[in-house]
């Protein structure tokens, strides 16, 4: 198998018209040579985003130090930076080095994949290698769901994203790499990165991560390929959430419901508040007994709806 990833470039670059439907053993083996490639050693990097669905471009800067963690910002930001420890996303003020506040992290354009999700990845999607680039297409919908763009050293320069009903929403690539840069910003932020790196290490997530059964009923319905992958109770501005993250090990969503009312409500009646798409994410939030639920993620409008509307019928709170 060690020979395999090799094998495979020389057909991809020899043969320009050369496509491959990898098996699940292929697969793996190109998805860890990938990670290896891609999160070998520390850089700091200038990515484009292509926002197709907003007609918008961004130019972000990322650093990256290995054993530690993600930092990234807009070029010429110089306010906040973000970073990734976890699944959460902490947002940080430069100037005073506090974090402001903390997000659950669905979707990371500067990685390819994560390992903990790959039994799910396999078991959902085909990988077809195509010249440079490696498109993930749905077993349930035969739709590509996102490209992989490959660099001479096999790391990834590049992803593409799609909604669930195959439009192109967005563009990810590498336009410059340093492994070994020196300028004040860096050194600000490797400061920051390395300090709440530790922190949060030492401290734990400000998402408790629930065990057991799950403290309220579940949606009756969710697409097909997603499973629940991790349970938080989150804590903002005072108030209590739980959060309930589902992936299909590329896609994701999250259902968040108060922990307690926000209101005193005599009916058990659901109410919807807000159905709002933004490109390939969809945003529904609904209020049933004076309890809170709130759906984000990627998916079909239609799905968003259908997976709220299992819940105020067959889960919640009475």
């Amino acid at each position: 198998m060690r020979f395999l990833l090799p094998f495979v470039f020389f057909l991809v670059f020899v043969f320009p018209g050369f496509a491959q439907v990898l098996s699940p053993e292929e697969a793996r083996s190109v998805v860890d040579r990938v990670l290896e490639a891609s999160l070998a050693r520390d850089y700091w990097g200038v990515w484009r985003l292509r926002d197709f669905a907003k007609g918008k471009e961004h130019f972000v800067e990322v650093l990256f130090l290995k054993g530690v963690g993600f930092a990234w910002k807009m070029l010429g930001e110089e306010e906040i930076v973000h970073m990734r420890f976890g699944h959460s996303r902490y947002v940080v003020n430069l100037k005073s080095g506090e974090v402001e506040s903390v997000y659950p992290l669905l979707d990371f354009p500067f990685v390819p994949f994560e390992r903990e999700d790959l039994p799910l990845l396999l078991e959902n999607y085909v990988f077809d290698l195509r010249e440079d680039e490696l498109a993930l297409i749905s077993r349930w919908t035969g739709k590509v769901v996102r490209s992989i763009v490959f660099g001479d050293g096999g790391e990834m320069i590049g992803q593409r994203m799609y909604a669930p009903w195959g439009e192109l929403l967005a563009e990810w690539r590498m336009l410059y790499r340093d492994a070994s840069p020196d300028f004040p910003w860096i050194a600000q932020v490797t400061r920051l990165l390395e300090l709440w790196s530790a922190r949060v290490s030492g401290a734990g997530s400000p998402e408790e991560k629930v065990s057991g059964p799950s403290p309220f009923p579940l949606p009756g319905f969710v697409p097909p390929g997603f499973q629940l992958r991790r349970a938080y109770l989150l804590r903002d501005d005072g108030k209590k959430f739980y959060g309930f993250v589902y992936s299909d090990g590329l896609r994701s969503f999250i259902l968040f419901q108060s922990a307690y009312p926000f209101r005193v409500s005599e009916s058990s009646t659901p109410r919807y508040l807000q159905l709002v798409q933004e490109g390939g994410m969809v945003r529904v939030a609904a209020e049933k007994g004076g309890f809170y639920f709130l759906l984000i993620g990627g998916l079909d409008p239609r799905v968003g709806q259908e997976i709220m509307q299992s819940l105020l019928q067959e889960g919640g709170r009475e």
